[in-house]
């Protein structure tokens, strides 16, 4: 039952690149193409933004999702990943390390993550962001999907930024309007940051209820405690 969904997934995807004259060609041996938001194929960002604020260690892992876009067979399949060198501003051994020249799609697999490690080596991340692109390229194995989704664009900074997700996940009802100070008490009073991913976040959802609670307690019992704004963090629930 899993693998006819994700066949008929697969289908899909090629009727609705076509409707939107996305088009590619791509052989029996099927295409890859990146999916930022794992949770949601509809979205169609194509910019990750990663921060190191409230993280610990000079280093941390970025899995980027590929798809694939066609039928999984009984082999690994190579995909291919190269930095556009042309846009990205980052600097390899400073911001990220370097790439494998091929990733392995594993035997009846329909994605797979390519591990991107990213270093807060640099204090400029403080002040400003850095840019990384990852261009998919054809392997011995695997045409490109999707064009619009051939190219991902990772912003790497050492600056606080609101979840990507924020928005869907209805986080105001939680914890109220988004500050960069109010991220900070939150990180400071709950010992964490907010998950990388919404389906993280999804998961613990009840925890992350509870945590939001006890921070609009914390901004109710220091009022007033002023954003970067110089606006008084009103408690929201």
């Amino acid at each position: 039952m899993k693998k006819l969904y994700y066949i008929i997934l697969g289908l899909l995807v090629g009727l609705v690149a076509c409707q939107e004259n996305d088009k590619t060609d791509f052989d029996s041996n099927g295409a890859v193409y990146f999916q930022v938001n794992p949770s949601s194929w509809s979205d169609t960002r194509d910019s990750i933004v990663y921060s190191f604020a409230g993280k610990d260690g000079d280093s941390q892992t970025l899995n980027v999702q590929v798809n694939l876009m066609g039928e999984a067979v009984n082999y690994e399949r190579h995909v291919r990943v190269v930095v556009n060198s042309g846009k990205t501003t980052a600097q390899e051994g400073i911001h990220y390390a370097a790439l494998e020249e091929e990733y392995i799609l594993p035997a009846e697999a329909f994605s797979m993550n390519i591990p991107v490690v990213l270093y807060n080596k640099d204090p400029r991340l403080e002040e400003e962001a850095f840019q990384l692109v990852l261009d998919l390229e054809p392997s011995d194995d695997l045409e490109l999907g999707l064009t619009a989704r051939t190219t991902v664009r990772v912003i790497i900074s050492n600056v606080l930024t609101r979840p990507y997700y924020w928005e869907d996940m209805y986080m105001d009802g939680i914890f109220g309007p988004y500050s960069r100070v109010k991220h900070e008490y939150c990180i400071r009073k709950l010992g964490r940051d907010f998950p990388q991913d919404s389906d993280e976040y999804r998961t613990n959802y009840g925890i992350w209820k509870a945590y939001g609670k006890y921070m609009d307690n914390f901004f109710y019992e220091n009022y007033p405690i002023l954003d970067e704004n110089g606006l008084a963090i009103e408690p929201w629930l």
